[in-house]
């Protein structure tokens, strides 16, 4: 049960980083180069968290 909402989990940052890569194409497009790049790096840290809790589920998945 664990390891398929550790999935759900994952998909759902997997979605969010990218959403936040989403808006950072729409913040460069109207030459908001701040926020562009703050929005790259919260997308950038999402999809590593999301491949960090994607690792732990299957170490999980393997051990039970």
């Amino acid at each position: 049960m664990r390891f398929f909402l550790l999935w759900i989990v994952v998909l759902s940052l997997f979605g969010a980083g990218l959403w936040f890569f989403y808006e950072s194409s729409q913040f460069l497009l109207d030459r908001d180069y701040l926020a562009g790049i703050l929005h790259v790096v919260v997308g950038l840290a999402t999809v590593r968290s999301a491949v960090e809790v994607a690792r732990l589920a299957v170490v999980l998945e393997l051990r039970s």
